[in-house]
């Protein structure tokens, strides 16, 4: 019910991209940043950890997180055109 009124009322509305893993998330909105272009992230958390080994140790936890990056509508163009700068 929560995410209905941040989604209603906020006006970053329109989804620019969605990275997995904060290397790919901090890539992009460092291209964002740059350019000047305000944004807010929505992060799922999709992680899954399993016994492992002999020993029944945990494994090393990988970065399983979802990151939607969104912009306001008016910034759409501007934030491909940055997200896809070299």
């Amino acid at each position: 019910m929560m995410d209905f009124f941040l989604t209603f009322f906020s006006k970053y509305k329109c989804l620019i991209h969605t990275a997995f893993g904060s290397e790919e998330y901090i890539r992009v909105v460092n291209k964002l940043s740059a350019h000047g272009i305000r944004f807010r992230t929505r992060i799922h958390s999709h992680a899954v950890r399993h016994l492992g080994g002999d020993m029944g140790m945990l494994p090393p936890e990988k970065d399983h997180k979802q990151y939607d990056i969104y912009v306001e509508k008016e910034e759409e163009h501007r934030a491909n055109l940055a997200i896809h700068s070299r």
